[in-house]
């Protein structure tokens, strides 16, 4: 487990109900009652939502109220996590939610609660930790199945209408469930327990400054990827996985690395390789332009169709880069051709991207997108031949749920002729001679019907395309392109920017913008804009990055500098983050925020804020050093020269600041603690004297995620402690202040039984840059003769 840190597990998830912006207004239909011709899903502010909308389930999206409801009637919640585009969320619409026997078990027995994943990024980790806690590989749709007080007992992923061979129906798990919380709920309990507990272990919270190593890093990274590297069709995955993913943060690591000599020669191949492979393949589309999620298989040729604007808004750049950096046209094809794909199918008359495209059509995966080479020859008559001769139709396997399959196979390039061309550097001149009939079948394949797209158009998705626009754009000497991520700046600053409140929306959708952005969306917009400054040095560009960083600082950084992915102020100051998962599919907000930062640091020779952006890496140095190879577009970023260099010097400060202040910085090296028995033995005093420019938070605490000063007894009996108010204490870049303790405390401790002989404190102690990690301290009771 990452960084759940030592909260509860029931406020993790309660805080993320604190700001349900994204849900817009509900009918108030009682839950579990008969089931309704359009449920509470139906205004929501989501295509994935809404799809449900007409389920005879009794679904909630995720609010206080279906929460609270579950107290009320002490009944298990049910969440299943999904997207728009995710074929299996199709599928278990239509086989599960749909019937009216199944839905009938779920809204007796249950609180059901739909969520769409690109709107909660930060509930949809934190679930799928619970998941695999339980012991599940996970993948979506997200099932998870928790108590009324949160804490999850039961989890899996797509659940079949009809049993299979070692496998349970949804109808068999939702009776077996429901029947043993009536009647038997202690297991159910116990296992939640045990579950929630696992969540609750987290990493040291301590700073890690003297962990911060961007060439080693990038070095490790490198010889990680290339033990993970399939030498034979290219990508990157642990032994006996089928599966293959872009992976651009990967990607992005090994372009970087294309300027260190050394590494350079580890990295090209593998480079070189795998993009060639992925373009090849299927998981590019050849007739359409545009990458699609994944492939099932590991020769890149069977795709899971659906594109995803947040792999295209990457590998538009990438491949931009590398046609650059490799002396490959090909690559610039590619990268062209998926702008091509970006424009057509994606950008929204009323500006921004849209999020998605589906994979099925009719309900069928794969039939937008196959071809039979009957229908080819029809399509190009006489020319067809050739075009069969370079191309070829792989047929999609059986499903093992016997799924209805398309007419057809998934077009790749015919794998050997084709990477004999590209191994000569001739494979963009031989394909170009296509574009015609590529034209002639994608609109033949048009002539079937369009796959539904996702119509939010998201902040942070937008900035990546954005992004991977301009970095295109230059190598390319396409001012349409450059001309483009523009549109994109100005159409997040002018639709998503909130100028009162100062900060992003996460979405637009339907005319109405909503949402609470996150850590992401800010730090990939001022990436955007600060690029965008950085190609025409028009002032605007630069103000509004500067506007975004002002945002972080203020709403993500909290009084230690470590960053968060909503601001640890929101939902009444109750925890919020839900575990680092490093730069998977797309960069982490974490790994944003800190290039980002630091690029604008260097632009305005603000040297403050790039100490500020390093204080934050060191926040989270100690889950990079243990993988870099996970955090690929980070470790990738600050390798490079002007970015290690002030990063390293920035960490070289931090140790000595920390080394300075006398040893490693626990929380116990700064309180002296002291206890007596008092009042003949009715009370004790504890006397604590706490280092100058050091605090203890009070008691209570102003935020739920902060450590409060407490006394137990490890022996005895003790009474409620009167602790007394704090002082209040405000950080520079902290949204409001927090109660906290300084200098000398003395307090009560009424003793109601025998009498303790050790008590336990427990003390987090900070200063205005840095706080400790959480402490335990135990200290003997002087009896003073009594």
């Amino acid at each position: 487990m990452n960084r759940l840190h030592k909260w509860l597990w029931p406020l993790v998830l309660l805080a993320m109900t604190m700001t349900m912006t994204m849900t817009m207004a509900m009918a108030r239909a009682g839950a579990g009652g008969p089931a309704v011709a359009e449920n509470r899903l139906a205004d929501t502010a989501s295509d994935y939502l809404r799809d449900h909308a007409d389920n005879p389930v009794d679904w909630y999206p995720w609010t206080e109220e279906a929460l609270a409801l579950a107290r009320e009637q002490d009944k298990p919640i049910f969440v299943s996590v999904g997207y728009s585009t995710c074929y299996w969320c199709h599928v278990a619409k239509r086989e599960l939610y749909q019937d009216p026997e199944i839905a009938a078990a779920m809204n007796a027995g249950f609180i059901n609660i739909k969520v769409d994943r690109e709107q909660r990024p930060d509930l949809d980790r934190v679930l799928m930790a619970a998941t695999r806690a339980l012991g599940e590989g996970g993948g979506w749709p997200n099932n998870v199945f928790l108590t009324p007080q949160l804490e999850p007992f039961f989890a899996g992923s797509y659940f079949p209408p009809e049993p299979l061979p070692g496998r349970e129906s949804f109808p068999q798990i939702l009776e077996r469930l429901s029947e043993q919380w009536q009647t038997n709920r202690e297991p159910l309990l116990e296992r939640a327990t045990r579950t929630a507990e696992a969540l609750r272990e987290g990493a040291d919270a301590s700073l890690a400054p003297e962990r911060i190593d961007p060439a080693g890093w990038q070095a490790r990274a490198i010889e990680t990827l290339a033990g993970q590297f399939d030498p034979l069709v290219g990508g990157f995955a642990p032994a006996g996985q089928s599966s293959r993913f872009p992976q651009s943060p990967r990607l992005a690591l090994l372009i970087s690395a294309l300027d260190d000599d050394e590494q350079a020669a580890m990295a090209e191949p593998m480079l070189r390789q795998t993009l060639a492979a992925m373009s090849i393949g299927a998981l590019f589309d050849h007739v359409g332009g545009g990458f699609h999620r994944y492939t099932v298989d590991p020769e890149w040729a069977i795709p899971h169709f659906e594109k995803m604007l947040v792999d295209n808004a990457q590998l538009v750049g990438l491949y931009a880069r590398a046609g650059q950096r490799l002396g490959d046209d090909w690559f610039d094809d590619v990268a062209a051709r998926s702008v091509d794909y970006l424009e057509r199918r994606l950008w929204a008359d009323e500006g921004g991207y849209f999020t998605a495209e589906n994979a099925e059509l009719d309900g069928i995966e794969g039939k937008s997108y196959v071809f039979t080479s009957e229908a080819i020859r029809a399509v190009l008559g006489e020319d067809a031949e050739a075009f069969l001769d370079w191309h070829q139709l792989v047929a999609l396997p059986e499903s093992r749920i016997d799924h209805q399959l398309p007419d057809g196979g998934a077009v790749n390039l015919a794998v050997g002729r084709a990477l004999d061309a590209f191994e000569q550097g001739e494979l963009a001149e031989s394909i170009g001679g296509f574009d015609t009939d590529y034209a002639a079948l994608l609109e033949a394949r048009q002539a079937r019907g369009l796959p539904q797209r996702d119509r939010k158009r998201v902040a942070e998705f937008n900035a990546l395309a954005g992004l991977g626009m301009l970095a295109a754009a230059q190598p390319l000497d396409r001012g349409d392109w450059h001309a483009r991520a523009q549109a994109v700046g100005d159409w997040l600053w002018t639709r998503l920017w909130d100028a009162d409140a100062q900060r992003l929306n996460r979405q637009a959708y339907q005319g109405e913008v909503s949402g609470e952005a996150f850590l992401a969306d800010h730090a990939a917009a001022g990436r955007l804009m600060l690029a965008l400054y950085g190609t025409s040095h028009d002032i605007r560009w630069l103000f509004r990055a500067q506007r975004l960083a002002a945002t972080i600082e203020r709403d993500y950084l909290d009084e230690s500098g470590r960053l968060h992915e909503r601001p640890p102020q929101a939902g009444g100051g109750l925890p919020l983050s839900p575990p680092l998962v490093g730069d998977d599919a797309s960069p982490s907000g974490h790994s944003q925020a800190v290039v980002f930062l630091l690029d604008l640091g260097a632009v305005l020779e603000d040297s403050a804020r790039q100490e500020r952006a390093v204080r934050a890496l060191a926040g989270f140095a100690a889950e990079v050093d243990a993988a870099p190879a996970d955090w690929g577009f980070l470790v990738g970023a600050l390798a490079r020269p002007s970015r290690a260099e002030a990063v390293t010097r920035e960490a070289v400060r931090l140790v000595e600041a920390a080394d300075a202040g006398g040893g490693p910085g626990e929380t116990r090296d700064h309180v002296e603690v002291e206890a007596r028995l008092i009042e003949g033995g009715a009370a004790i005093l504890v006397r604590l004297a706490i280092d100058d420019g050091f605090h203890l938070n009070a008691n209570p605490a102003s935020e739920d995620f902060l450590v409060p000063t407490r006394i137990t007894a490890l022996d005895g009996e003790i009474g409620p402690i009167d602790y007394p108010p704090g002082k209040p204490f405000r950080a520079q870049f902290a949204r409001s202040a927090i109660d906290v303790y300084e200098g000398a405390l003395e307090l009560r401790v009424p003793v109601t039984g025998e009498r303790p002989t050790r008590l336990r404190l427990e003390l987090q102690a900070c200063n205005d840059e840095v706080c400790l990690a959480p402490d335990e301290v135990e200290v003997a009771v002087d009896r003073g003769g009594q």
